[in-house]
């Protein structure tokens, strides 16, 4: 019985050829499309799910602030306190490219981390060669990767050789380890060991008492004991937090398998993905897919109204209503599995394409391990069953005689099912398009809103971690850079607007409104560089270093100043509260303008080197800062990025966002069009006898055009009223993220419904045109 239902689905897909082609054709563009999707989300759900133990492993938080720095000492502190706790590790990458000598050649990593012994047991790393136990021997010892060790060492053997990091620290290569997985939230090409990290800490702060007096950050795994709940962990370490003062305050977890996409710190140093983006993502697969089944029940309903005989005669020949379900869904199916296959060839030929786009390095190969292959064939015959049930159950329970008498289908009933699925496809295009234009709005509108200072030629010149016989030559080329005619002004700072690393606690007295307040660590041309405004007090002095500091508008305010009279913070020694400048953006367009302090001390040594050109110089200029650095720092890299394009790249996740969802929601309206055009197709041969009879008695071509589109301008109209409150609610939502956002103006709801409106009606209109303009005789041969 089912070789007949096959040979019949046959028969049927090849003598409706146009209509099965655009039937496989909607389904393979849409399942191609949900595929590629499909692995992007498996990818980025993937991370960090490698490790053996990461259900057990988690990584500990300082909740009210909202880090995952948390000084050292506090794992042993844990461990020795809380049984539930397995083991515990530290962790902290460099966060900058770091210069590593290797047989007397420099090279530069960006991923070097810190760690302890228990890193390796927490963490499933896979050795190529290792090491006794421990795995650091002593404080010198290093784990090198696959990779790296072959950028330092070429085929030579790493192992004993001795590498020069930070410029003065030797470490020995100890072991091999294969590269992370690509899917692994902490990656690093060289691993040292963690208590190298006091000796870099001490340079920094340019200070030769004991170290014990100084926080040192790491991030802080623990791996707790089988069949603990995390969550009563958490409060019980809570409870009992006192134990960790004056380290940490409030303590929290998160879960290893959820840093990647749900990490709730700030400032971190390992991969982030975005959820939001992959629930849209998700979103919009469904959507394709879903009006891929709607031009399939659309297409499948018209034609079954055409050929309903076919269905009668069956029926009196005594085939049950069962035979005729048992038909459909054999043809939907069979359109399903070829769409299948036409799809996965086009995944395979865009597969570099979607990896671009996702920048992710997704693999077709994925589909073929059995999980994957069991939910492909189960999906298949889902949306087979789906597609085919539809038009099944509609078809088939109508008697015989009506269809025979060709009364089964009044006009009325005819056309109710294919207009609702119409309206449901506009009411999705007009969503989109609207969408896409308020995030396209919205990108414009963060990039071109003024920071609050001047980011016109505006230079940031990054420094490296400088070795200490080094000094005085980045000493000299900071003097040689103030001598140049082609630069304005000039600040050395630590932490720059849009990268604030440090801050502080206010530790103010007599008040409750004491915070942690961001710093700037600048000197005493940092005010005129940015082109900030001091609008209380006075600016930064040579005398004033190490004694005093300025605030924002936003810090006066939060801490309910009348004047600056006594205003005095207190940590580090103590700072006098000097002046308050103008509020500026110190971070995206997400946040508001909160409280900032611009200190000026030598507590820290400079990153950035910020230059302001004067006039148009900013060519020349360029070329004699890169020479003067390439003749006096030549080993170290030379970094720059103007502030303007530093401010804009805040935001490459918003338009890699407004990109992803522009190029779907054009998908998914290609699809609806496809639909959309075999309804026209059908719609105007079912009425040739219709048209040839209105030319004949003069009908103009305009007019035969009016009579064709104007049902599908209705459809777009009440499409139109549906898709509006949606559209208006989804991007409410989204803006929500924004603390600065642009406004929904009535132009934008005008303007989605009017492109879609025009998308439908150059649809239609290609296929109204031909019928208009065809002889009238040969439209009633034809009949």
């Amino acid at each position: 019985m089912f070789w007949y239902y096959f040979k019949t689905a046959v028969r049927n897909i090849l003598t409706n050829r146009k209509f099965s082609e655009i039937n496989i054709l909607g389904f393979a563009f849409a399942i191609s499309i949900c595929l590629a999707i499909s692995l992007f989300v498996i990818n980025e759900y993937s991370y960090d799910q490698y490790n053996k133990n990461a259900d057990q492993i988690v990584r500990l938080i300082e909740t009210n602030h909202n880090s995952s720095q948390i000084d050292y000492r506090v794992k042993d502190i844990l461990v020795k306190n809380f049984p539930e706790i397995q083991n515990a590790c530290l962790a902290l990458r460099s966060g900058y490219p770091v210069e590593v000598e290797c047989h007397g050649k420099g090279y530069y990593l960006d991923d070097i981390m810190s760690v302890d012994n228990n890193f390796f047991e927490i963490f499933t790393l896979s050795f190529v060669s290792q090491p006794e136990s421990p795995v650091f021997a002593g404080i010198n010892s290093a784990i090198i990767t696959e990779t790296t060790a072959k950028k330092l060492f070429g085929t030579e053997s790493p192992l004993g050789k001795d590498i020069l990091v930070w410029g003065t620290v030797p470490v020995t290569v100890s072991g091999i380890i294969r590269d992370f997985p690509d899917n692994s939230s902490l990656s690093a090409g060289l691993l040292v060991n963690a208590d190298n990290i006091r000796f870099k800490f001490n340079q920094w702060i340019g200070d030769s008492r004991d170290s014990s007096t100084y926080w040192w950050p790491f991030q802080i795994y623990l791996q707790l004991e089988k069949n603990v709940i995390q969550q009563q962990l958490s409060e019980k370490i809570s409870d009992n937090v006192s134990m960790l003062e004056p380290y940490i305050e409030q303590a929290g977890f998160v879960k290893l398998k959820d840093i990647y996409l749900h990490d709730p710190t700030t400032g971190s140093d390992t991969k982030k993905g975005n959820p939001g983006l992959l629930n849209l993502l998700t979103l919009i697969a469904a959507i394709i897919l879903t009006l891929a089944v709607i031009n399939y029940v659309n297409l499948t309903v018209a034609q079954q109204v055409k050929h309903n005989k076919d269905t009668g005669i069956k029926k009196v020949f005594g085939a049950k209503r069962n035979n005729v379900i048992y038909h459909f869904l054999t043809e939907s199916i069979l359109i399903i599995f070829l769409a299948f296959i036409f799809g996965v060839m086009l995944l395979w030929f865009l597969i570099p394409f979607y990896q671009t786009l996702f920048n992710s390095n997704i693999s077709i190969n994925t589909l073929f391990r059995i999980p994957y292959l069991i939910i492909l064939l189960a999906a298949m015959l889902a949306i087979g069953f789906i597609s085919g049930a539809g038009p099944s159950i509609v078809l088939t329970r109508i008697s015989p005689v009506k269809i025979l008498t060709g009364s089964a289908f009044s006009p009325v009933k005819r056309n109710y099912l294919r207009n609702t699925l119409i309206v449901f496809q506009f009411a999705i295009s007009i969503v989109l398009i609207f969408c896409v234009i308020i995030v396209q709005r919205q990108i414009r509108y963060v990039k071109n809103t003024n920071p609050g200072f001047n980011e016109e030629q505006l230079l940031r010149l990054d420094l490296p971690f400088i070795r200490e016989n080094d000094i005085s030559k980045a000493m000299v080329l900071l003097d040689e850079l103030r001598k140049l005619p082609y630069i304005k002004s000039m600040s050395v700072t630590s932490g720059v607007p849009g990268s604030i690393r440090m801050s502080m606690g206010s530790n103010m007295e007599n008040t409750s409104k004491n915070m942690s307040v961001p710093c700037l660590l600048v000197d005493t041309a940092f005010i005129k560089t940015f082109g900030l405004k001091v609008i209380r007090g006075r600016d930064l002095e040579p005398g004033d270093l190490d004694k005093v500091c300025m605030i924002n508008e936003a810090a006066y305010k939060h801490f309910e100043f009348d004047n600056l009279e006594n205003k005095r913070f207190n940590n580090f020694g103590g700072f006098d509260i000097i002046g308050v400048v103008n509020d500026f953006h110190y971070s995206s367009l997400h946040k508001t303008i909160g409280p900032v302090c611009i200190m000026f001390t030598s507590k820290s040594r400079p990153s950035t080197i910020n230059i302001r050109f004067a006039g148009n110089s900013v060519g020349p200029g360029m070329e004699n800062i890169q020479k003067l650095w390439k003749d006096i720092l030549p080993s170290y890299p030379f970094k720059y990025q103007f502030y303007d394009e530093w401010f804009d790249s805040m935001y490459r996740s918003e338009e890699y966002f407004a990109r992803t969802i522009s190029l779907f929601a054009i998908l998914a309206i290609v699809i609806s069009c496809i639909g959309i055009l075999g309804l026209a197709i059908f719609s105007s041969e079912r009425r040739t006898k219709e048209i040839g009879i209105r030319k004949i008695n003069g009908a103009k071509v305009n007019e035969i055009l009016l009579l064709l589109n104007r049902e599908f301008i209705s459809l777009v109209l009440i499409a139109y009223i549906i898709a509006v409150p949606i559209a208006w609610y989804a991007m409410h939502k989204w803006l929500e993220s924004f603390a600065y956002r642009t406004e929904m103006n009535w132009w934008v709801y005008v303007l989605s419904g009017l492109l879609a409106l025009f998308i439908a009606l150059i649809t239609v209109s290609w296929q109204s045109w031909r019928a208009a303009t065809r002889n009238p005789v040969e439209a009633l041969r034809y009949e």
